[in-house]
């Protein structure tokens, strides 16, 4: 059975990176405990060989941040990717402590700090940081969006945050119009990407809203959400519950 396990993530592992670009590296989870040296946070793809008979994805792409101090007790990381809770960090046997946020569970702009053995800092390593507007700076980085399909709608990136996206690669201009903006069109205007899907994100506080897309000049609900209501003029629109 162990060899199986064995002969399937190998298995799996060539026909997946056989499919994907070239610009992340590949690495297996548990050879992150030998790392040498901490650094800017990384694009990589990790094989997770303890999912090959979970149902979870075998190949993880991702964001890898790292920081090294062999005297540390405990390093965490907090940032809007987890609400800014503190998340653990493991240690690696030569005190690189390291970190994997797949971009499964969080894509976009990524702001953080580490927080060693009760201290705050901002990442070392990362030269790209921001004022956190309490006389203090965060660490800034990105994490990449999986391939979108063509049958795209709304998801969350973090709790209060929303990625607004539908796929029109013929349009020339697409809004987003609902009670968050006064359904005005010139307010939230979305960019195209060279998927051919349209993207905006925005920050909303906790409650219900109806919104549309106008592409083109033509109003729209947001046509693979499920959740929908009526508008003021007695049309369809879509719904979107934020918690």
């Amino acid at each position: 059975m162990k060899c199986f396990k064995i002969i399937s993530v190998i298995l799996l592992s060539v026909i997946l990176t056989s499919s994907m670009p070239y610009d992340k590296k590949l690495v297996y989870y548990y050879t992150l405990t030998q790392l040498k040296n901490a650094g800017s946070p990384e694009k990589i793809r990790v094989v997770m060989t303890d999912n090959v008979s979970s149902g979870k994805p075998v190949i993880s792409e991702g964001l890898l941040f790292t920081y090294k101090d062999r005297k540390a007790g405990k390093v965490l990381i907090s940032g809007n990717f987890s609400s800014w809770k503190m998340m653990k960090m493991m240690r690696g046997k030569d005190g690189v402590w390291f970190y994997f946020l797949s971009n499964n569970d969080f894509a976009g702009k990524v702001e953080y700090k580490f927080n060693v053995d009760g201290l705050w800092t901002e990442d070392p390593y990362n030269a790209f940081r921001q004022d956190d507007k309490r006389g203090s700076y965060l660490s800034v980085s990105e994490n990449s969006s999986p391939s979108d399909g063509r049958l795209v709608t709304y998801k969350f990136t973090a709790r209060d945050r929303i990625l607004f996206r539908t796929y029109k690669p013929d349009a020339r201009i697409i809004s987003i119009v609902g009670d968050f903006n006064s359904w005005n069109p010139e307010h939230d205007i979305m960019k195209r990407g060279n998927d051919g899907i349209w993207r905006l994100e925005k920050r909303l506080p906790m409650g219900v809203y109806r919104y549309k897309f106008i592409v083109d000049g033509e109003w729209l609900p947001d046509l693979f959400n499920p959740e929908s209501a009526s508008d003021s003029a007695g049309d369809i629109c879509s719904i979107i519950k934020v918690k």
